[in-house]
């Protein structure tokens, strides 16, 4: 069994009626685990309701065990979930379902996820030898434009290469969130018009709309230029300045942590995943100096935000020109 293949090489599969009988979808995406699930459902099951859902950190392995071995007097096709497998026993139920693994049920499509994408324990790396392991963590953003546009053109939406750039600049921290934007945008402007940067002004503001990650990720890169940009917007939509330099030490915190060699972030970091995933292009970029000066400098504008009357843009410009010039006083 071939035992890593990519979501678009599995969809195609899928649609052709090329099934395994297990698969791994490790990686976290909730929005991309659920469109693979409604693929087979809908090419496997026929739209028939026979799919049974498990999560092992509050349903009882005994009975996910007893429904793998049932077998179906009426030849019932059947799709089992299993959540947060990680929680199997290690003498029970790890050792059961890699014996099940070795020779599956033909009438069941056994899928297996797990929220991050790592083989590095015996038990995940036996199961992505033993089944069709999926990558479905959030696509980097050059990958993220291919899942947009096979995703519009399902769902028969008509929008330009240029709009589609856009959304992603603006919301692309998930697939499901650059989705839901362009569905919003069908929506409001008609099924008979097709969504371009043009007219997408007839209900958004000339300016773009942009989140705190965005910023992130333009200090993370040293851009100037986008990161004064994106921070008027930020403020101009309602954004106050204590979260925006709450926002940015979470990000140097992080970079922190990888200079002392911390390379896995510890519990909430304050950033998302795309962020995360681009620490190691962020870490090339600031020296340990410029991280240490940075923390000091957003710490004395959180200070002084708090007891002096200036604008905020009077705090935050210097800031990026120290950060992403490394020109510290």
């Amino acid at each position: 069994m071939s035992n890593k293949i990519t979501v678009g090489q599995i969809i195609r599969r899928i649609r052709a009626k090329e099934f395994s009988p297990v698969y791994a979808l490790f990686g976290g995406d909730s929005f991309l685990e659920d469109f693979i699930i409604s693929e087979l459902t809908d090419s496997y099951l026929e739209g028939k309701v026979s799919k049974l859902q498990f999560s092992m950190d509050q349903d009882s392995e005994e009975n996910l065990f007893g429904e793998l071995s049932s077998i179906s007097l009426f030849e019932d096709k059947r799709i089992i979930i299993v959540r947060e497998i990680k929680k199997f026993k290690r003498d029970t139920g790890q050792k059961e379902l890699l014996q099940y693994l070795q020779s599956p049920n033909s009438g069941i499509i056994l899928i297996l996820i797990n929220g991050d994408y790592t083989l590095q324990k015996s038990f995940l790396k036996k199961i992505g030898e033993n089944s069709l392991l999926l990558d479905v963590r959030p696509p980097f953003q050059k990958e993220m434009k291919q899942w947009v546009k096979f995703m519009v053109t399902a769902k028969k939406i008509n929008i330009s290469d240029a709009a589609i750039d856009y959304f992603i600049e603006t919301s692309g921290d998930s697939i499901s969130h650059v989705i839901n934007e362009i569905e919003k945008a069908s929506l409001m402007l008609g099924e008979e018009e097709d969504i371009t940067t043009e007219n997408l002004n007839k209900f958004h503001a000339t300016k773009k709309i942009y989140h705190l990650w965005n910023l992130q990720d333009s200090i993370g890169k040293k851009d100037l230029v986008k990161s004064i940009e994106i921070s008027d917007s930020l403020l101009e939509n309602g954004m106050y300045i204590q979260q925006i330099v709450a926002g940015l030490t979470s990000l140097i915190q992080q970079l922190l942590w990888k200079k002392m060699g911390r390379n896995q972030p510890l519990g909430y970091t304050g950033i998302n995943k795309i962020i995360t995933r681009n620490l190691n292009q962020y870490d090339q970029n600031y020296s340990a100096d410029e991280v240490h000066s940075s923390i000091r400098e957003l710490k004395k504008i959180d200070i002084l935000s708090k007891s002096t009357s200036l604008s905020a843009k009077d705090f935050l410009q210097p800031l990026f020109v120290q950060m992403c010039k490394g020109q510290y006083d």
